[in-house]
């Protein structure tokens, strides 16, 4: 679990939201575990338990955290969730939305939906059925006054996980009840969270209560259309929305073609401008970044049997260009606010003044730093980015020391990377692309000169680099197959 970027996850819902069929859904995957409603406080799981994983009910609602605890090291191989609504526990809605390491996932359904559902079940007192000969059908008086309060309970509480994720910046992913039949749509969310595997069939242990349309559900619902301006059909227009995001990884980080079917699918930190002149050559466009979902389907809609591929580099070169270009410098563009907590938190003995990743040795030299420190200092730059990477610190996990091989699988989240180039050997693995896209070779290809540093990593690189570099990547070493760098 230590390289995945989550080690919780929230289903954030309502009641009638599909919520209890994405769990099942989500348990089929090896990797997830959903533990139900372990904070609603009129149950503990479900309604006849008073205990779950040792923890009593009265416990739970006294020290809710203690919950949370059970869950976590219940299953050390999964990672667990639970589902939340508004009337559950306040302090683990608030918790859950703080915590940068529990993935946030956004269920919606139409209120006009879940309203009637929820007013069919609490008639016919069948929550949830298994097998659609037991399903028993009612027609409901749908009451305005009583939906216009449910409206304004169920709306704030969407509003403020919108506010909250919009200020902290945290990722989240949206899905509605529509959607909890689209198999890639599963695949996605699963991939989000963190499970590395992928389905190609689902088991559907829910079946839908009420499939029919709303105008068979409600008996004043001539009254209900005109009052809520639902459609000819009964449809209801979705009042509760969240900003839509792009799931999984930023996908506006793409550069996609203009004429060719390629996109590139860059890796932070990770050299990308002779790629970009590469994509530039064959397409005679600039290749173009920041898409939306929306613009991103219809892309490929238009580029049928598209190609994708990404370049990742030796984690310890990696590691270092970070460190030299984002942590070591005081110029604008490194990373000042974390700098100084490396500093008086992990102990990181960094140059004073103003500094630049090319700040002449003799310089540093003469104010005392010299090359024995520069090591160490990387060294403990290091031992800090393993345990962020494992989620030990509650400093952010930044894009450009992250794990390159959890970048790809988030990639893969959008689109199958089909190609994962080493930037090695980068100009031979252009080639072969070429050849299999029948493009003309590019004999324009440079690599991208060596930034210059104020001390070089083969003069800082030692044994000791390498087997801390390995305790921070060692996912990325196996999965790109890596060996200790060689310079």
């Amino acid at each position: 679990m230590k390289s995945r970027p989550f080690n919780s996850f929230a289903i954030f819902g309502a009641m009638r939201s599909g919520s209890n069929l994405l769990e099942k859904y989500i348990n089929q995957y090896q990797d997830l575990i959903c533990h139900g409603e372990i904070f609603n406080p009129g149950l503990i799981r479900r309604a006849a338990r008073e205990d779950y994983l040792g923890v009593f009910r009265q416990e739970r609602l006294d020290h809710p955290e203690r919950m949370l605890a059970a869950i976590l090291k219940a299953t050390p191989d999964k990672i667990p969730g639970f589902r939340i609504f508004q009337a559950h526990d306040a302090r683990m809605i608030s918790h859950a939305l703080k915590d940068r390491y529990c993935a946030k996932i956004i269920l919606t359904r139409n209120p006009v939906d879940s309203f009637t559902s929820l007013k069919i079940a609490a008639k016919t007192n069948q929550w949830m059925i298994s097998d659609a000969a037991h399903r028993k059908h009612a027609k409901i008086h749908f009451d305005l006054e009583e939906y216009a309060e449910y409206l304004a309970e169920r709306s704030a509480y969407y509003a403020n996980i919108a506010k909250a994720l919009e200020m902290s910046g945290q990722p989240s992913f949206e899905i509605g009840y529509d959607e909890l039949n689209d198999l890639d749509r599963i695949n996605q969310l699963a991939a989000f969270i963190g499970a590395r595997e992928v389905k190609t069939a689902l088991d559907e242990p829910i079946k839908r209560q009420n499939p029919q349309g709303l105008a068979e559900k409600i008996s004043n619902f001539q009254e209900v259309k005109k009052a809520l301006n639902l459609s000819a059909t009964g449809t209801a227009d979705p009042l509760v929305t969240l900003p839509k995001k792009a799931t999984g990884t930023d996908l506006s980080r793409i550069y996609f073609c203009k004429q060719i079917p390629l996109g590139f699918a860059p890796v932070p930190a990770v050299p990308d401008g002779g790629i970009r002149q590469w994509q530039m050559f064959h397409d005679h466009n600039m290749a173009k970044n920041g898409f939306t979902r929306q613009r991103f389907d219809e892309w490929k809609a238009s580029h049928p049997n598209a190609v994708f591929f990404s370049v990742v580099q030796h984690p310890v070169r990696r590691a270092y260009h970070v460190f030299m270009q984002k942590i070591f410098p005081t110029a604008p563009q490194g990373y000042l606010a974390i700098r100084q907590q490396l500093e008086s938190r992990f102990g990181l003995l960094l140059p004073e003044g103003e500094i630049t990743p090319a700040t002449p040795r003799a310089v540093l030299e003469d104010s005392g730093y010299g090359l024995e420190t520069h090591r160490i200092a990387f060294k403990q730059f290091l031992v800090f980015a393993s345990g962020n990477l494992a989620g030990e610190t509650d400093i952010r996990q930044d894009g450009k020391w992250q794990l390159q091989s959890e970048i790809i699988r988030r990639y893969r989240v959008l689109h199958p990377v089909a190609h994962v180039f080493k930037s090695e050997q980068l100009q031979a693995d252009l080639s072969y692309l070429e050849n299999r896209l029948g493009l003309k070779p590019y004999f324009g290809w440079k690599d991208e000169a060596e930034p210059v540093f104020s001390f070089a990593l083969s003069d800082i690189y030692d044994a000791e680099v390498e087997a801390l570099t390995q305790a921070a990547y060692g996912q990325d070493y196996n999965e790109f197959s890596y060996q200790p760098w060689r310079g």
